[in-house]
């Protein structure tokens, strides 16, 4: 088989692959397998866990170094994020906000790691990320105004005609409901897509590299391109970790506020 078709056959079966969650790489016996995602999931967990350690342990008056960059991350989460949202109460909530910040910046960064797969590359980590916050902040309005008081804050307040109260009310549940897929589903989009393209850019590289004559000069085009994606990548993986850090706290506000409106 020529290169140009043994390069797209590969591509296509890393597409396939990657479509189905990862494929199988350590078998446990039985339905379960650990798939590329999971793994390098865990590999985020641990690289996140021993960062935060070794910044703990080196902490002083004046930080340097590992325990500056977090510190610095910190204040920025509890600052940038939680009180400017929610305001002085969230500072209680800050410790869930930071976790969902620091889980997803870690993977999305370890992700473009080459040979490495981001963890929220797959639509089963960021669906159950998602539902985690759906559960979370739903459980804090319902526990802070009581079910019914909670459920009556959906409708709006003052003198509204019934019968637009009762169409509001049924948007804002439908809104409600489908945010656990509109959270995910950007959050994976973005990850997913930028893995594909720096693949297909890589992919070309490649195969103009394997070329004869001026054709292979041509590949210095598509390696640019690709320096240019991964830097717009990196970016990329800071800032859906910001948007889904953001609005697990603008969720959470919302249920805390919500009926004041």
């Amino acid at each position: 088989m020529d290169p140009i078709g043994r390069g797209v056959e590969e591509l296509l079966h890393e597409l396939s692959v990657m479509s189905v969650n990862g494929h199988p790489v350590a078998p446990l016996g039985g339905p379960f397998v650990i798939t590329n995602y999971m793994f390098w999931l865990l590999v985020s967990l641990v690289v996140t866990v021993v960062f935060f350690m070794v910044a703990a342990r080196k902490a002083s008056l004046v930080p340097k170094g590992i325990a500056n960059v977090a510190e610095a991350a910190v204040e920025f989460v509890r600052d940038g994020i939680c009180i400017d949202v929610m305001g002085p109460e969230g500072k209680r909530y800050f410790p869930f906000v930071a976790t969902t910040f620091f889980f997803v910046l870690f993977n999305n960064v370890i992700g473009l790691i080459p040979g490495a797969k981001a963890g929220t590359g797959t639509m089963s980590t960021t669906v159950t990320w998602a539902v985690m916050v759906f559960v979370v902040y739903n459980y804090i309005g319902i526990a802070k105004h009581g079910f019914l008081g909670y459920m009556k804050s959906f409708a709006p307040s003052g003198k509204v005609p019934f019968v637009l109260k009762v169409y509001v009310w049924i948007l804002e549940v439908i809104s409600h409901l489908i945010r656990p897929l509109t959270l995910s589903v950007r959050l994976f989009a973005n990850m997913y897509a930028g893995h594909v393209t720096l693949g297909v850019f890589a992919l070309f590289v490649v195969l103009l590299g394997e070329a004869a004559g001026a054709a292979k000069v041509a590949a210095v085009l598509p390696l640019a391109v690709q320096i240019v994606m991964y830097a717009f990548e990196v970016f990329v993986a800071f800032i859906q970790a910001y948007v889904f850090a953001i609005l697990t706290a603008v969720y959470i506000g919302g249920a805390i506020h919500a009926g004041e409106h």
